[in-house]
């Protein structure tokens, strides 16, 4: 049974419809149709639902999709799942219901942080979000901002079920970066969104590029910031070693801002802002 928002809700909480997902993706395996649960879907089959009666009972508007989220997330552990959606909607569903207008937008025009369309890890599955850490000012700009920058990103490559089993692979480039460029604060919020604390996506793979020589400084004060499982995903590199982890033609989809990359970082930044504000109008007609 799929929950619906009531008018006021809708009203308030456009996002859900930002999350839905197509019908087929989420077709429940223990429909007749398809015939028993088989012994690979049964605890996906059973947490789902045991997730879906938990929402209707506590009131929370959220989708099937949204369900199915959090659900893969937390690797279909039910309690965790729980108390990751009661512990969202506590803060009013803060991170799930951006969208790409007012001071988001003015973020993303700082060309900081966006996704790379067309750009896979070796293995074709995980998506690609890139960041230049050396545009984002502690001083000057709000953490809250390049979080909400962050979570936008993660929200719109957790679309599918594909991209929930997927995961994600984050880029982050360093050349300029310098000291003025961090602080604590800034880098234990963006750590901890990248672990999964902010919105449900799996961050895969973690490439630190082209750090300056004295980084290690840094990652003495991150590594205690990620959990043990998180830090084996970061791999901090020289980007001549970005065919070890990302598909063949990788410099077709890289940002220009690389030594290898072909496409114009403008471009990418203005094309998807453009698309995203389509999108989030087409769902808001809806």
């Amino acid at each position: 049974m799929k929950l619906m928002l009531s008018p006021t809700l809708c009203k308030k909480r456009a996002y859900i419809s930002l999350e839905e997902f197509k019908a087929e993706s989420f077709t429940d395996s223990s429909s007749d149709s398809e015939g028993p649960i088989q012994p690979e879907n049964r605890t996906e089959v059973v947490c789902r639902r045991c997730l879906k009666d938990f929402c209707q009972e506590s009131k929370y508007p959220i989708s099937d999709g949204l369900v199915y989220r959090f659900a893969c997330f937390h690797s279909f552990n039910v309690e965790k799942a729980k108390t990751a959606i009661k512990k969202d909607a506590d803060r009013n569903y803060r991170y799930l219901q951006l969208r790409m207008e007012g001071p988001l937008r003015e973020q993303f025009k700082s060309r900081t942080l966006f996704p790379l369309p067309g750009l896979t890890t070796q293995t074709g599955k995980c998506e690609v979000l890139y960041m230049r850490p050396s545009r984002y000012f502690p001083e000057s700009t709000t953490t809250e901002s390049i979080i909400d920058n962050l979570c936008y990103v993660l929200n719109d490559l957790s679309n599918t079920k594909e991209q929930c089993q997927n995961g994600v692979a984050f880029i982050a480039n360093m050349k300029g970066w310098k000291m003025e460029n961090f602080s604590v604060n800034y880098c234990h919020q963006f750590m901890q969104a990248l672990q999964g604390h902010m919105v449900p996506t799996r961050v895969d793979l973690f490439l630190i590029v082209n750090p300056p020589s004295w980084f290690g400084r840094i990652w003495k004060i991150m590594r205690p910031m990620l959990s043990n499982q998180f830090s084996q995903k970061v791999h901090i590199i020289k980007e001549d070693k970005f065919s070890d982890f990302l598909a063949p033609d990788y410099e077709k989809f890289l940002p220009d801002e690389f030594t290898c990359g072909w496409r114009n970082t403008d471009e990418l930044v203005e094309d998807y802002i453009d698309k995203k504000m389509y999108d989030d109008a087409m769902q808001e007609e809806d």
